[in-house]
């Protein structure tokens, strides 16, 4: 009968811990309301069709006679932002209703690329078939402010696609009936100038890491224990003394300053032995990141430190022992060391991976296939 020792699995009881930090009111962030005002404004006319009104103080809409367009710059918002409400404002002062149809329509316009300063009614851009809410205001030409307000939940998702996209977007204003005069961001009171007034919740953000270096190092009495293996697709561990695996990934394009939530380290094997004893595979901090991939030997590795941060089990039969399988840790322990590595100037992190007893081949980062690459997979708050 084989013998093993195995303890109980990291990642089932991690998962558990994750749901439940995640859920946790410490970790929601309150709703966040930002008002912006265009960065271009302008109308236009088909009675005039090459005339710009860009650096006027007003904006026109008059049934066929004249639309307005606004845009707006998003790139203030955080990446990871979820707009949960949005609402077009403009400010009329004076207008009539002809009659029929009053209500002022919003149009998403797709193309970002019209100019304030130039656009005109032969070159404006096309807006989208459909509307996106609309507001109505009644005017008999007496001056009086009123205030437009769309705050249709149509909205929302075209605000979130271009947050994703050029984190431009702009807008058509038009009416089948009615006539109304609104002030233009040109107006000299920003305070009535056009706005888009949106609240927005942020998530946490996961990204996925590769290795920029790995290599395994061996011990032999024949010689390999100066041997370099950094540029092998194969990446073995073997008994604590015997051959061990070292990862390094670069954090940089994790923002600084971000809170950690979670993170998972995984390697794919393909081949392996389970003989007897502890089979876990262990997963150590080395807080020297300045080995090198293509130089780093058994007799000149780094020192890994502290604990274990957490481990994963696989076993290979004896016969036959020649198939894929995924080890994977989630334990918290990373957090904190992930927290401090991000924060640090290098912003580099290194680990060792060791077995007690058990053979154990994995793809490295040379492998062809990039998604049996060790990966780490960091679940953060910008």
């Amino acid at each position: 009968m084989m013998s093993r020792f195995r303890l109980p699995s990291s990642s089932s009881v991690t998962t558990l811990l994750a749901v439940a930090a995640l859920s946790a009111p410490s970790l929601v962030l309150a709703s966040t309301t930002v008002t912006l005002t265009p960065v271009a404004d302008s109308y236009v006319s088909p009675g005039v069709p090459d005339s710009n009104f860009g650096n006027h103080g007003t904006l026109i809409v008059n049934r066929e006679f004249s639309e307005a367009y606004l845009r707006f710059d998003l790139s203030s918002l955080p990446v990871n932002a979820v707009i949960t409400a949005a609402s077009l404002s403009a400010l009329a002062y004076d207008g009539y209703a002809y009659g029929g149809d009053g209500n002022v329509y919003t149009s998403f316009v797709a193309d970002d690329s019209w100019q304030e300063m130039g656009i005109t009614w032969n070159n404006r851009p096309t807006p989208a078939t459909s509307t996106e809410g609309a507001w109505f205001l009644w005017y008999d030409y007496t001056v009086m402010d009123k205030l437009g307000v769309n705050s249709h939940a149509a909205l929302i998702p075209i605000v979130q696609g271009e947050l994703a996209g050029d984190k431009q977007v702009s807008f058509r204003l038009h009416s089948p009936g009615y006539k109304t005069r609104y002030r233009s961001r040109e107006y000299s009171n920003a305070a009535q100038r056009p706005a888009l007034t949106l609240t927005y919740e942020l998530v946490p953000v996961t990204t996925v890491l590769e290795p920029e270096a790995d290599a395994n190092v061996h011990r032999s009495y024949w010689g390999e224990s100066d041997w370099n293996y950094g540029s092998s697709q194969e990446l073995i561990i073997y008994g604590d003394a015997e051959q061990k695996i070292f990862l390094r990934f670069n954090l940089a394009s994790i923002p600084a300053g971000s809170t950690i939530q979670s993170v998972k380290l995984s390697a794919t094997s393909f081949w392996g032995r389970s003989p007897y004893g502890d089979g876990n595979v262990y997963t150590y901090l080395v807080p020297d990141n300045s080995w090198g991939e293509y130089s780093i030997t058994y007799n000149n590795q780094p020192a890994a430190t502290g604990s274990p941060l957490g481990w994963w089990w696989l076993w290979y039969p004896t016969i036959m022992p020649n198939f894929d399988q995924v080890g994977v840790t989630e334990d918290p322990n990373f957090i904190p060391v992930l927290q401090a590595a991000s924060d640090a100037t290098d912003r580099r992190i290194s680990f060792r991976l060791s077995s007690p007893n058990y053979l154990t081949s994995y793809y490295s980062r040379e492998s062809p296939d990039a998604s049996k690459h060790p990966k780490l997979e960091v679940t953060y708050l910008p």
